[in-house]
């Protein structure tokens, strides 16, 4: 076929810019609070104790009513931190909208395409004030004040932020976009502006796949079935401890990789290239196939895995290096 020499002539690795969101709030209650099960008790404890300094604890942790047991109560905080910058984008004074995605590759099909820059390392006097920054300098921004006992409310933020980028970086959308000649010359925003059957867009539909809200039973449901499969879940184990499994940038890369692999199919760049072709530059939207979705569905659950394990030894050094 045509369009598939011309994919193929055309594919590159590319820098893209993307306002969007993260896992949904399901899947970042169900990561924060899977990390937070794998620390030892002493730093459960502590981490509880960071969390109730946090500015805005009295109004933005307060659990819904349907959960009365303490312990449900505690561990809803626990996935709630993980939750709450997706909470504070109604919060001007915390609500940092480009810290949620990283400026990284993706697929360019044709010419005349707008890409920006890589962000680079993180700024000289950054702070959690600051408003420019991606989501690889969040991280080891937020690491920074975490280790830094002094700023109990800072430390705070910095956790929940911490417990929520590294979930992210996980989601395959968020480190990069397509960009495609005569549709998507400036990006199609993590694949926000592809539209499915499924959901708002194709994004959002990953969103998704961890569950779209909490639901205490669900999440029980979901944790036991990604703990349970010992193969994904010891080598999401073995890969944390490797020399490259704490570096945003390497979770950053598998997520580029699998999004060239899971997100942008056949099926998908089909439907922007009939777009092309009609003229209009509107994607019409695609009813997913079984099979995207239950290849989406079974990346998602690894990813989370990967993700956990990764956020809990991230933890674990971050809370015995402070000081």
């Amino acid at each position: 076929m045509i369009f598939k020499r011309l994919l193929a002539a055309s594919l590159c690795l590319v820098i893209t810019c993307q306002p969007c969101f993260g896992w949904s709030e399901g899947g970042h209650h169900l990561i924060a609070k899977m990390a937070f099960d794998l620390l030892p008790l002493n730093q459960q404890a502590e981490l509880r104790q960071v969390l109730v300094g946090h500015p805005r604890f009295a109004n933005d942790f307060r659990a819904p009513r349907n959960i009365v047991a303490e312990t449900d109560i505690q561990d809803w905080k626990i996935g709630r931190a993980g939750y709450w910058p997706d909470v504070a984008r109604s919060q001007p004074e915390y609500d940092r909208p480009t810290w949620h995605y990283q400026l990284g590759s993706t697929l360019t099909v044709g010419q005349a395409v707008m890409v920006p820059e890589s962000p680079g390392p993180l700024p000289a006097g950054a702070s959690l004030g600051t408003q420019e920054l991606h989501l690889a300098q969040a991280v080891e921004l937020c690491r920074k004040a975490l280790r830094d006992k002094s700023r109990p409310e800072d430390r705070a933020v910095a956790l929940c932020w911490l417990l929520h980028l590294v979930a992210d970086a996980h989601q395959p959308c968020h480190a990069g976009s397509l960009y495609y000649a005569g549709v998507f010359p400036e990006g199609d925003r993590g694949a926000n502006g592809i539209p499915t059957m499924q959901g708002r867009n194709l994004h959002a539909m990953w969103d998704n796949l961890l569950g779209p809200h909490f639901d205490l039973a669900d999440s029980r449901r979901r944790t036991a079935g990604i703990q349970g499969d010992a193969t994904t879940w010891n080598e999401a184990r073995q890969t944390a401890g490797e020399a490259t499994g704490l570096d945003p940038l390497q979770w950053l890369k598998e997520s580029n990789d699998y999004g060239r692999s899971h997100v942008y199919t056949v099926d998908v760049l089909n439907a922007v290239e009939a777009a092309k072709r009609s003229g209009t530059d509107v994607v019409a939207p695609i009813d997913l196939p079984e099979e995207y979705l239950k290849s989406a569905g079974e990346l998602a659950r690894k990813r989370a895995a990967f993700a956990a394990w990764r956020l809990a030894l991230i933890l674990q050094q971050d809370l015995e290096a402070a000081h």
